[in-house]
């Protein structure tokens, strides 16, 4: 664990809700072929509530869990595991008000968008549910209802310009992580939905709920609804590992994300990349139009990002322990990047989680030659 990582402990203190604590309804809607962790997430930060927090939220659970499909009954993942379902028609009858209804994605997608009685279904009760939700691809169905004309979403990165075209009355984003338009939620991805729901969370429940749960789910909690799908790490190293045979650039942006407080001038990551300084330098700009100390305080910049929501930790120590060395190197690249100070930014944060200024867009890099 990091040293800057504030633990969760084993007897966590009980929590009393504050807000509105009537239980919601929250409904998933599944299908066969779907990616588990679309349902299984989501329904897993609702669930631990009780278990952790204990207080009111034992007596009185915040979510009554319902998991859904056309047909009901058993419907197997792309993973091959089984869940028992209820079917649209039983949602009807055990659950007349939905608060949170959440529509999953995965390859049987096709099959859920094309199901007129679902699309209806969908259509119609969406008119009297206080929130929607998609995780994914599951923002197909909720298009194909005719749901999402006008609205700002956010599907899989993959997915994206295919849901454009299909459906030219969305305003689809392209890159987002989330997106919080009203009574919509939508998201990019599997990983993504938990961070949907910590959102949900801290929207009904407030910001310590939401961060107790997140460090129990070793998760960070509210990222940026602007953040990019990929982080600067992943998109550096995804990119490598398609132009690079030998992935070398992307074990070499790997090691410097584990080691961002140590010497990562270009003769320590030449060394490391197996080429001469000079040459290193040289290949890495025209490979990636951009410097290796821009790309190290893109890396930099995005852990201290990541501290700075999810600790108190004082701006100095930060600095240090991600690389910056000092506070005012750490508040110059801020500054550049992000047009705030870590301050306030680490503000900004609790004061708006969902609509901060976004963590550095990423890297957009090209193999090396050899």
């Amino acid at each position: 664990m990091s040293r800057l990582a504030v633990p969760l402990h084993a007897k966590h203190p009980s929590f009393t809700a504050t807000s509105d604590t009537a239980t919601r309804t929250v409904v998933v809607l599944a299908f066969d072929d779907l990616l588990l962790l679309n349902a299984a997430g989501p329904l897993e930060v609702f669930a631990a509530i009780p278990r952790l927090l204990g207080g009111d939220f034992a007596s009185q659970p915040p979510y009554r869990l319902l998991l859904a499909s056309p047909l009901g009954g058993q419907i197997t993942s792309v993973s091959g595991i089984s869940a028992t379902t209820l079917s649209l028609q039983q949602i009807d009858q055990q659950a007349p008000v939905i608060d949170t209804l959440i529509v999953a994605g995965g390859p049987g997608m096709a099959a859920l968008e094309a199901n007129e009685q679902a699309c209806a279904w969908l259509s119609q009760r969406a008119t009297h549910i206080r929130r929607l939700c998609s995780i994914g691809t599951g923002a197909f169905a909720l298009a194909a209802a005719g749901l999402l004309d006008g609205r700002k979403v956010v599907t899989h990165w993959k997915f994206a310009e295919e849901l454009q075209a299909r459906y030219p009355r969305v305003i689809c984003q392209t890159d987002a992580l989330y997106l919080h338009d009203h009574n919509l939620w939508t998201c990019g991805g599997a990983t993504a939905g938990i961070d949907l729901a910590l959102g949900l969370v801290e929207h009904d429940l407030g910001p310590h709920v939401a961060l107790s749960l997140a460090r129990y789910f070793t998760v960070f909690l509210w990222r940026s609804a602007e953040q990019p799908q990929l982080s600067a790490s992943l998109k550096a190293q995804s990119t490598a590992l398609r132009t690079d045979p030998d992935v070398r650039l992307a074990r070499l942006h790997a090691w410097i994300a584990g080691n961002l407080n140590g010497d990562l001038r270009v003769e320590r990551l030449a060394e490391q990349f197996g080429m001469s300084p000079r040459h290193f330098a040289r290949a890495y700009v025209a490979a990636t139009g951009e410097t290796p100390a821009q790309a190290v305080e893109s890396l930099r910049l995005e852990a201290a990002c990541r501290v700075l929501a999810t600790t108190s930790e004082p701006i100095k120590r930060i600095a240090e322990t991600v690389g910056f060395g000092r506070e005012e190197r750490m508040r110059r690249a801020f500054q550049k990047q992000l047009g705030t100070s870590p301050l306030g930014y680490r503000q900004q944060m609790k004061a708006a989680p969902a609509s901060l200024p976004p963590f550095p867009m990423g890297i957009a890099l090209q193999g090396l030659a050899h």
